[in-house]
C-alpha cells in the first residue's frame, strides 16, 4: 500500500492536507470553510525529502468559501526572526499578486520561543500564532474514550479533535495516540458516521507519515483501510472535471475567482488550461 502512494504522493497529499486542514479550523474554532487548496511549491516529496511533513514551513495556501486567502505555515521548533521573515515575505508576495482578503495563520508545535511580530520599513507585522502544544486536550479525549467504550456515536466535532490530537498537549506521545486513533477507526468504526470515515482516513494519512516509525506505517495504513480510500482518491482525481456534479463545484470557484482575476490568472491558480476554464463554465450553464 505504501509502495503505491508513492506514485501519487503529491496529488494524495492534497486531499489529505485538505480534510486535515478543515478538521484543524474546526478544532481551533476558526469560522471559514475550505473551497479550494491551491498549487504551492510545498506540495512535494520530493522537496521535502526524508524530513517529517511538519520540520519545518511548509507555505501553502487555500481559497475560502468567502473568497478570502489563508496561509498555512507548521513550525516545530520555536519561532526564529528569519522564520518570521519568510512567511511575511510570503504573505506579502501573495497578497500583491492576488490582490485578495488574505490572512497568514502559523501553527506552532512548540511550547517556547516569544517571537511573535516581524517589523519591516517601520512596520510591524503580527500574523496570528497558534501554540497548539499549549493547549491540553486531556479531558475532552477522556469523553470521546468513555463514548467509544459505551459504542455511541461521535459527532462531526469529535472526529475533528481526534484526527488533530497530535498537535496538542496530551499525556500520550504523538505516535500511541496516532495509534490509538487508528485502533478506534478498525473497532469502532461503528461509532463512525459513515459519511465522515473516508475523509478521517485520508486526514489520518498526515499523522501516521509524520509520527509513526517506518516498520509500523504499513499496518496502520491496513487498519484504517487505507487502500480503500486511496483508489477512491486517485478514481476521483482520474475524473477530476468530467462528471457533472464536480464541474458544478469547480464552477462555482471559478466564477467567485474571475471576479478579480482572468482566465489565463484563474486557470494558472488552479493549475488548468484556460481552455478547461471556459468549457467547464460552458458545460455547466
Amino acid at each position: 500500500m505504501a509502495e503505491k502512494i508513492k506514485n501519487n504522493r503529491d496529488q494524495f497529499l492534497k486531499f489529505s492536507f485538505m480534510y486535515f486542514l478543515e478538521h484543524i479550523l474546526k478544532v481551533l474554532g476558526i469560522d471559514e470553510e475550505i473551497d479550494e487548496i491551491m498549487p504551492t511549491e510545498m506540495i512535494s516529496f520530493k522537496k521535502i525529502g526524508k524530513r517529517k511533513l511538519f520540520d519545518s514551513f511548509l507555505d501553502f495556501h487555500v481559497v475560502t468559501k468567502s473568497e478570502k486567502i489563508l496561509i498555512f505555515e507548521f513550525k516545530k521548533n520555536p519561532l526564529t526572526k528569519n522564520d518570521l521573515k519568510q512567511a511575511f515575505e510570503y504573505y506579502d508576495r501573495l497578497h500583491c499578486q492576488k490582490k485578495a482578503d488574505v490572512k497568514l495563520i502559523i501553527i506552532l508545535l512548540s511550547k517556547d520561543g516569544k517571537i511573535r511580530e516581524y517589523t519591516k520599513l517601520d512596520i510591524t507585522y503580527h500574523p496570528q500564532i497558534i501554540k497548539t502544544k499549549k493547549i491540553n486536550k486531556q479531558k475532552p479525549l477522556s469523553i470521546i474514550r468513555d463514548k467509544l467504550q459505551h459504542n455511541k456515536k461521535l459527532t462531526e466535532e469529535e472526529i475533528s479533535l481526534l484526527i488533530t490530537l497530535p498537535l496538542f498537549d496530551i499525556k500520550e506521545s504523538e505516535a500511541d495516540i496516532t495509534g490509538e486513533i487508528c485502533g478506534y477507526m478498525k473497532y469502532k468504526r461503528h461509532c463512525i458516521p459513515e459519511n465522515l470515515y473516508d475523509k478521517m482516513v485520508l486526514a489520518m494519512f498526515l499523522n501516521i507519515e509524520e509520527y509513526v516509525d517506518e516498520e509500523k506505517k504499513e499496518k496502520l495504513l491496513e487498519m484504517i483501510n487505507m487502500a480503500e480510500a486511496y483508489q477512491g482518491v486517485i478514481s476521483e482525481i482520474r475524473n477530476e472535471g468530467r462528471n457533472e456534479g464536480r464541474n458544478e463545484e469547480r464552477k462555482s470557484i471559478i466564477t467567485r475567482l474571475l471576479k478579480k482575476y482572468s482566465v489565463d490568472e484563474v486557470a494558472d491558480l488552479l493549475e488548468m488550461k484556460s481552455s478547461e476554464i471556459l468549457s467547464i463554465i460552458k458545460k455547466v450553464d
